[in-house]
């Protein structure tokens, strides 16, 4: 009996044609686009891991500039951080949120909006830019930091178009944390300002700076001549004081504020909220409320402790004054009427010797 002839084994899928595939139905496009973009930026489809796949639609994204995937939709979210950006003249962003995963393509997309009605924009300085460049080509960088400083320039300059972020030309030189410290001293004089930044060393020097800056009066940016030729000024609505915060991306791009304890000199993040940034960590805060109980207590212990001494003192007075009186010779009532008797013969005598003399001296007048 003559054998079948075996047909050859299905071929499957390579994994790289799995991820193309994947990422070109997502983003509506060719996989020869999608190939054609990884390839732009060093990944070998040959060679793609599916664990990456998040970094891939971080390419593809920022090439092509969609973004929708990076969006929160919460309301109060937006709603909150409306009024976390609205309040500041200018936001600086420095260079380790935007390579810091996808949390900056979150923050970007959902603050867009926002900077557009409120007219503001993101800020990167031209050394951020140098510092992206020098990291996409730095062999001790890990892949995904040196991928991701290779495709945010291509987003910030798409955005640059948009009218969402500036670059900001300041001919820095030295070390960019030095450099964004003198011009936050510089520009902060009249502006409220907020630094995005991982770096925490950088966060509280800006923060102790604002805190130094609030000792001293806001300077006012200079008025239109009709403004000042009709509108009087009010001194009630002066601004006094700064707004310096540093904040940090956190997952989906929400912002954590840095605060510095007073007590203890250590930095901490919380919520963004409307105060200085100078305050008290929980620990401190804590520790400083059971001090204040302790003392409460205490005063409450050594009021209770003068109350028992002035107690025993009016005690030990009353006893000094029953036993003066227990000593104190006591008469009996007949002892007292023969007193009493006694101080009325007295005074009896008294007036008839007093009436004498006056009869003496009458009758010596006349005659």
């Amino acid at each position: 009996m003559a054998k079948r002839p075996q047909r050859p084994p299905a071929h499957s899928p390579s994994p790289s044609n799995d991820i193309a595939t994947t990422l070109a139905t997502e983003f509506k496009l060719s996989k020869d686009r999608v190939a054609t973009t990884l390839r732009s930026v060093g990944v070998n489809l040959e060679a793609t891991d599916a664990e990456e796949l998040d970094l891939y639609r971080e390419v593809i994204a920022c090439k092509v500039g969609d973004r929708s995937r990076y969006h929160n939709d919460d309301p109060e979210y937006h709603e909150m951080l409306d009024e976390q950006l609205r309040s500041f003249d200018e936001i600086y962003v420095d260079t380790a949120p935007i390579i810091q995963e996808d949390w900056f393509l979150y923050f970007v997309n959902d603050a867009m909006p926002i900077i557009k009605r409120r007219k503001k924009r993101l800020i990167v300085l031209e050394k951020t830019l140098e510092e992206l460049h020098g990291l996409k080509n730095n062999p001790e960088k890990e892949r995904d930091v040196r991928i991701r400083a290779t495709i945010r320039p291509d987003l910030l300059r798409l955005l640059a178009r948009r009218g969402i972020v500036r670059i900001g030309d300041t001919g820095s030189i030295g070390i960019a944390d030095d450099h964004l410290v003198r011009l936050f001293a510089h520009v902060g004089k009249a502006m409220d300002l907020l630094l995005i930044t991982q770096d925490r060393g950088l966060s509280e020097r800006i923060v102790r700076l604002g805190a130094q800056m609030e000792e001293t009066p806001k300077e006012e940016a200079p008025k239109p001549w009709y403004q000042r030729l009709f509108q009087k000024e009010d001194p009630s609505q002066r601004v006094v004081g700064h707004r310096m915060v540093a904040c940090k991306l956190t997952e989906q791009g929400k912002l954590r504020r840095l605060y510095v304890c007073p007590e203890c000199n250590e930095s901490y993040y919380d919520d963004l909220h409307a105060c200085g940034g100078i305050v008290l960590c929980g620990r401190c805060y804590l520790r400083l409320k059971e001090e204040e109980e302790l003392q409460v207590e205490e005063n409450r212990k050594k009021r209770e402790r003068e109350l028992k001494a002035e107690e025993e003192r009016q005690r030990r007075l009353e006893e000094e004054e029953r036993r003066l009186e227990a000593k104190r010779p006591k008469e009996t009532v007949g002892e007292r009427v023969q007193r009493r008797t006694q101080q009325l013969q007295n005074r009896i005598g008294i007036t008839i010797v007093i009436a004498l003399m006056a009869l003496s001296l009458t009758i010596i007048w006349w005659r």
